[in-house]
């Protein structure tokens, strides 16, 4: 990393916290804000919102003695050491004064509860991959941070009041509820340039032959598509009795996986799944000596999956600008997908196919034919079991509940139900359409149910409709639908007695309708149908 991670660092969290805030919306509709100003000062009160302040940075004493070793993008022996720190913030909630309230705090309480959850439940921001808050991303987390060896983490840091006195009294201001995180560990690499290696030592009447780090002169091509060959010249690629690695975009190649290798030259494939990108490093390590990197851009390159996770017959979206004249095709899991570009030709949708048998990671790649057919790098879809009815059914005493879940990818061996909270192992399931598990006590048929196969959870039934955004809105006006268990193949909503049609919905969570233009002004129930199963009703008012 360079002397800018500690400012990268600190508007991830402040981006993480900012997409977080209110979802899901419990205060209402409204958005907070996050500030990163010292709590002197006034405008950190303005409004609603949190803020993040930066009041201690440590450096790591377990770090003194290791050897800058560069990122995994370019990485390299160092002669001295990094700087290699930690970040202590204070997080500090604030309510818009309104008049003579006396009970404006409640409000900041609410979001400092909020805010701690958030950080509780997104610990390594490297690891974080979702709608609101992507580490793929560079606009939301610096590459320095995503390429470096070390992880972001955030933990709560328990200090005592008397702490938090001196704080706030070297800012002159009355104390705050606040609460400190401590986030590392975060990595400055040195800013002057490394020691060269010392010349080889010759002696008189001694023949040697001195080693050379590997030198990289060119790849040819210099980019394409993944999966293409190509061709690594250069010298020093090989030394007697040691093995040559070739790193490209964060995968190694052992000999046996080469095409062919000699001292000036080595051909290989590239591979899809890569770190990174479009412009892939590429690293050749001979007796642990790394020649500096070379790269091969990546022609298509995609740099995100939405969703992350799902289920088969759900469309995914791809970001990538289709160039004029040219076509596209998706394939997940080696299998076509059915896929459609946008009127505006820079979004890439692709249905799941139904074909998928197994729950897993699953590779997503985007072919582009502007002439002759060319593969993105690959990325990773999640396929997640599915439970598409529940029957409980409780026996006379002594008193046993058996509970059938019906549905898909049902058989693992790690296989367990959970019903309200309770976690029901089973072990071992074969059938992939139906997992029976049985408990010792009464539960209610209206308790949500899950299914968790080898360490992945299905969606829960009943689904559930929490609340539509906003509560009023006029006939032909977009609204939210907010709630759980919402995704599905086959998805529509009934305003009272019109119903609107939505096909596929991606998103458990929340998805977005049109009030039907001829409905008229009132009062109406709403419920949503997910692949043939009704939510719970939900009140809505068509304005006037």
């Amino acid at each position: 990393m360079s002397y800018l991670a500690i400012g990268s660092v600190t508007t991830a969290m402040a981006e993480l916290l900012s997409k977080k805030l209110n979802k899901p919306p419990l205060m209402g509709g409204a958005t907070f804000r996050v500030t990163i100003l010292p709590p002197d000062d006034d405008r950190v009160s303005e409004e609603n919102g949190v803020n993040l302040f930066l009041y201690k940075v440590t450096e790591s004493p377990f770090a003194k003695n290791m050897n800058w070793r560069g990122d995994r993008v370019g990485p390299i022996n160092g002669d001295r050491p990094g700087l290699v720190l930690s970040l202590n913030y204070l997080l500090t909630a604030y309510a818009k004064k309104t008049g003579a309230a006396a009970q404006d705090d409640i409000t900041a309480h609410q979001l400092l509860g909020n805010s701690m959850a958030i950080f509780h439940d997104y610990p390594v921001l490297n690891d974080v991959h979702d709608g609101d808050f992507d580490a793929g991303l560079d606009s939301q987390f610096a590459p320095e941070l995503r390429n470096s060896f070390e992880k972001v983490k955030i933990s709560l840091l328990p200090i005592s009041m008397d702490e938090f006195s001196k704080i706030w009294t070297g800012l002159s201001k009355a104390y705050r509820l606040s609460v400190a995180y401590e986030v590392s560990l975060v990595e400055i690499g040195p800013t002057i340039p490394r020691t060269g290696p010392a010349p080889a030592i010759q002696r008189t009447l001694v023949q040697t032959q001195a080693f050379t780090t590997p030198q990289i002169t060119s790849v040819e091509p210099s980019s394409g598509p993944a999966g293409a060959q190509v061709k690594i010249k250069g010298q020093g690629f090989q030394s007697p009795g040691t093995d040559t690695v070739v790193t490209v975009g964060g995968v190694d190649f052992s000999p046996s996986d080469l095409i062919s290798l000699s001292a000036n030259e080595i051909d290989l494939v590239i591979p899809e799944s890569l770190v990174g990108g479009p412009k892939v490093p590429i690293v050749v390590t001979v007796q642990g000596n790394q020649s500096p990197p070379a790269t091969y851009q990546v022609v298509p390159w995609i740099n995100r999956v939405v969703p992350l996770r799902g289920i088969p017959g759900i469309p995914v979206s791809i970001d990538f600008t289709v160039p004029s004249g040219a076509t596209v095709a998706v394939e997940i899991d080696g299998q076509a997908a059915t896929t459609t570009v946008d009127p505006t030709g820079k979004l890439v949708t692709a249905i799941v196919p139904m074909a998928i048998a197994s729950n897993g990671a699953k590779s997503v790649v985007l072919i582009l034919n502007d002439g002759s057919p060319k593969r993105s790098n690959a990325l990773s879809f999640e396929v997640l079991p599915l439970i598409t009815a529940v029957n409980l059914a409780v026996s006379p005493p002594p008193v046993k509940t058996t509970i059938t879940l019906t549905g898909e990818r049902l058989n693992g061996t790690d296989v367990a139900a959970r019903v309200a909270g309770l976690l029901i192992t089973k072990g071992t399931n074969a059938t992939a359409t139906q997992l029976v598990v049985q408990v010792d006590r009464v539960l209610a048929v209206t308790t949500p149910v899950s299914a968790l196969v080898d360490g992945r959870e299905s969606n829960a039934l009943p689904s559930q409709l929490n609340q539509i955004i906003p509560a009023a809105a006029f006939a032909g006006d977009m609204v939210t639908l907010a709630g759980s268990g919402l995704s599905g193949r086959n998805v529509s909503v009934t305003f009272g007695a019109t119903n609107v049609p939505l096909g596929p919905q991606s998103f458990a969570s929340q998805f977005s309708v049109r009030v039907p233009p001829a409905l008229a002004a009132g009062p109406v129930q709403v419920k949503a149908t997910i692949d043939g199963r009704d939510t719970n009703s939900v009140s809505f008012t068509v304005s006037g």
